[in-house]
């Protein structure tokens, strides 16, 4: 597996195990933006900073907000910081016109089955109002393998880049700050909660934490999962609560197992539902998924390479 293949590993565990027993056919629907108005961009040390805005939870497909790619949309995208970088499905890269670049290379999924897939460059993005503009272009991938009710997948650490991201969890909500202005600081802990290195692992900047355990373990808004972790038990002969195909075409499968408590920096996850995973390559990521996740508000500094977990206040 190339080092492209590896940057993407884990969109491909989230986009195939959000739902139960669910399927790249699986349908589902938006209903029309229903969110706060979206105040202009504002201005923090000289780069603007979008507005934030509201995004849905849809069962097996997961963070749901509406994008437009070249002034073209709105297009459902999930909100996934385990992507590594902006996903197009082909019909989108078409109808937004959106430039390639060279020719096809492969990219492996969970299961290390490859798909064929195309780089290419974005003019605009845009979210929540097609006016409001991400701060990051250029570079982005066109997938033949998303499922057909999925647009693509927005990774708000490249979509964002070079300002922080918020994904507020209970409120339903992303949004940016400028971390220049607004860091970070490891030693300004939140109530009940958490501030840890963002852990990287070679060129990728997705956001992976360390665990009490020794383990990484990367932040995944793009999987329903828990704590998932790649079974070793080879001989074990029981029913997965999760089996579908992966984006190379492979076979994935997951079940869950007993509630595990497990601390990140100061924080202590108890009962976190966990889920061990099947049919992937040995140097598959542990991952906290939206199981894990849901009750948090997660702010990403990439500037100072730090996370906070707080806990968010539901609506």
């Amino acid at each position: 597996m190339n080092s492209k293949a590896k940057l993407l590993f884990a969109v491909f565990l989230s986009l195939t195990t959000v739902g139960r027993a669910a399927s790249f056919g699986a349908a589902f629907s938006i209903a029309p933006h229903a969110g706060r108005r979206i105040n202009p961009p504002a201005v923090a040390g000289g780069q603007r900073v979008p507005g934030p805005v509201s995004f849905r939870e849809v069962t097996g497909r997961g963070l749901i907000v509406r994008t437009w790619i070249n002034s073209v949309g709105p297009y459902n995208f999930a909100i996934d910081t385990g992507a590594g970088a902006t996903l197009l499905s082909q019909r989108v890269a078409d109808e937004a016109r959106v430039a390639t670049k060279g020719g096809r290379t492969s990219i492996a999924g969970l299961s290390g089955v490859s798909a064929s897939a195309r780089s290419a460059s974005i003019q605009t993005l845009a979210i929540g109002d097609s006016e409001n503009y991400l701060p990051a272009k250029g570079e982005a991938m066109i997938l033949s393998g998303l499922p057909r009710d999925l647009d693509g997948v927005l990774d708000p650490t490249e979509a964002f880049s070079p300002l922080g991201y918020v994904v507020d969890l209970p409120q339903g909500e992303l949004s940016a700050f400028d971390p220049r202005t607004d860091p970070i600081r490891i030693n300004e802990q939140p109530d009940e909660g958490t501030v840890v290195r963002w852990v990287r692992e070679g060129v990728s900047r997705r956001p992976f934490v360390m665990l009490d355990n020794g383990d990484r373990a990367l932040l995944d808004t793009g999987s329903s999962l828990g704590l998932a972790i790649r079974d070793k038990d080879s001989s074990n002969r029981k029913p997965p609560a999760y089996s579908v195909r992966d984006v190379g075409g492979g076979n994935i499968s997951s079940r869950r197992v007993g509630a595990t408590t497990v601390s990140v920096g100061s924080l202590t996850l108890r009962r976190v539902p966990t889920d061990l995973v099947s049919g992937t390559e040995a140097d598959a990521p542990v991952l906290l998924g939206l199981s894990a996740l849901r009750p948090f508000r997660l702010r990403f500094d990439p500037l100072h390479r730090l996370i906070e977990i707080a806990p968010g206040n539901k609506r």
